[in-house]
C-alpha cells in the first residue's frame, strides 16, 4: 500500500506492519509508547501490542506500507536445517536505517511492476530476511558445506532447464533441497547475483537465438517467460544496449543467425 493519510489504528492478528514515511511526519502510539516518525524512517510493528498514529498538527504524511499476514515471520524462511522457530519482536520498531529504507522501496517498486514470479518472492525474502536479523533472531553469516555446494548447483541447474517457467522461490529451494533464505544468500556469496538474474539471463539468451532466427518479438516474450513485450523490452535492451527490434533488424541485415558484437 502506498498513500497519504492523518490517521490509522491497528489491531494486530497476526500481523507484521513495514513501511517507509517519504513525506511529513507522524506519532505514534503502542502502549504507553510515544514516537514521532519523520520522513526517511522505517517502521516496523510486530504482532505484540495494538498500534496507531496520528498527522502532525493536523497535515497528512504520506507512506508507503507492507502488511505481511503471518503469526511467525520465520514461517517466510522456514529452513530445515535451523532450529525450531521463534517469535520475532521488534522492540524498537522506528528506525533510521537509509539502506534498508532504500531497498523497501526497490522492493514494492518490484511488487507493482510486470517481473517474474522469482524476482518478487526473492526481493521479499532478502528484505524480510535483514529484517529479521535486525530483530536479532538469525545470524547473519552463512557457513557453507559440501551439501550447499551440491545444493548451489541444483539450483543453478533448475534454472537453465526451466528458464521459460515462471519458477517460484519456494519451488527453487525444494529443487535445491536447502531453505530459500539460505538459497538466496550461498547465490549472492558464490556469484554475487540473486537467482533471478541467472535466470534473466538464460532468458536473454534463448531471446536472442530465436530473434536470430527471425521469430516475432510477441511470440519471443511468450517463449521466453516474460510477461508480455514491454517486460522482454525492458530487460534486452537493458542488458545488450538494444532493443530487441533493433537486434534482430542488425542480425538480418548482416546475415541471419550471425550474433552482433
Amino acid at each position: 500500500m502506498k498513500g497519504q493519510t492523518t490517521t490509522y489504528g491497528i489491531e494486530p492478528r497476526g500481523e507484521y506492519v513495514f513501511g517507509v514515511v517519504e513525506e511529513g511526519a507522524m506519532r505514534s502510539r503502542r502502549g504507553r509508547e510515544r514516537r514521532l516518525v519523520e520522513a526517511g524512517q522505517l517502521v516496523a510493528w510486530d504482532p505484540s501490542a495494538p498500534h496507531s498514529g496520528a498527522a502532525v498538527d493536523g497535515r497528512a504524511w504520506f507512506s508507503r506500507l507492507m502488511v505481511i499476514e503471518v503469526g511467525n515471520l520465520l514461517d517466510l524462511a522456514a529452513d530445515s536445517d535451523r532450529d525450531p522457530l521463534v517469535e520475532v519482536e521488534f522492540p524498537q520498531p522506528v528506525l533510521s536505517e537509509p539502506k534498508l529504507a532504500g531497498e523497501f522501496r526497490r522492493l514494492q517498486a518490484a511488487l507493482e511492476r510486470p517481473t517474474t514470479r522469482l524476482e518478487r518472492e526473492e526481493r521479499l525474502a532478502e528484505w524480510l530476511a535483514a529484517m529479521v536479523e535486525l530483530g536479532g533472531a538469525r545470524p547473519s553469516k552463512v557457513d557453507q558445506t559440501p551439501r550447499d555446494e551440491r545444493a548451489l548447483r541444483r539450483a543453478m541447474d533448475y534454472l537453465g532447464d526451466h528458464s521459460n517457467r515462471n519458477v517460484g522461490l519456494d519451488e527453487l529451494a525444494a529443487a535445491a533441497g536447502i531453505g530459500k533464505f539460505r538459497l538466496v544468500r550461498l547465490f549472492r556469496d558464490r556469484t554475487g547475483l540473486p537467482p533471478h538474474s541467472l535466470q534473466l539471463a538464460h532468458r536473454i539468451r534463448t531471446a536472442r537465438r530465436l530473434l536470430e532466427a527471425g521469430r516475432s518479438i510477441a511470440e519471443v516474450a511468450a517463449a521466453t517467460g516474460f510477461a508480455d513485450q514491454s517486460h522482454l523490452h525492458r530487460h534486452f535492451q537493458r542488458s545488450l544496449g538494444l532493443t530487441p527490434g533493433q537486434y534482430q533488424r542488425r542480425i538480418l541485415n548482416t546475415g541471419r543467425g550471425r550474433p552482433v558484437g
